[in-house]
Parts: C-alpha cells; structure tokens; sequence
C-alpha cells in the first residue's frame, strides 16, 4: 500500500518520522536533541533500547546504563522509564 505522505499537513511528519524511527533494528541519536530522546523512549516501550545509541562518543552506549537520572534532565531518556512499568506496588503484573 502506498503511505501517501503527501497528503499529510507538514506539522505531523515529525511524528511519522518518530514512529518509523522507532521500530528500526538500530537507532543512534543526537545526545542533546529532545527528538532523539523521544525516540529512544518510544524505543523503550518496544523493548529496543538495548539497540539504541547516541552519536556523541562519551555517551554512546547511555540508553544500556543503570545510572540514575541526572541534571540536566531534559538532554535524553533514561531506562527508568520504561522497566518494569507494567509491574504494581506489590511487584505482579
């Protein structure tokens, strides 16, 4: 079938771009672009984060890392956000 993008208004191909982004085998982002942070967040969702990485040397492998969120918060995305988000208080799907 044919996506037809074309007759899409402008303003949501950022989004289309965000969802085919997304489902790739391997996404590599920009470290301080909110964009490729919401990528790789929606990559998480999906169980892709293990496949995600970000161009800048120092932090290429920061979506596989257990470090706790740090300032500045809004730079990227950080696996806290997705595990275990299907688990209750009591530790039961």
């Amino acid at each position: 079938t044919e996506a037809k993008l074309d007759q899409l208004p402008s303003n949501m191909l950022g989004m289309v771009d965000t969802i085919v982004a997304s489902q790739g085998h391997v996404f590599v982002g920009t470290w301080f672009s909110t964009f490729s942070g919401y990528i790789c967040r929606v990559r998480g969702y999906h169980g892709r984060a293990d496949s995600s990485y970000y161009f800048y040397e120092k932090k290429k492998y920061a979506m596989q890392s257990k470090e706790p969120p740090s300032d500045p918060y809004y730079t990227r995305e950080w696996p806290t956000a997705w595990n275990d988000i299907d688990i209750d208080i009591d530790g039961e799907l």
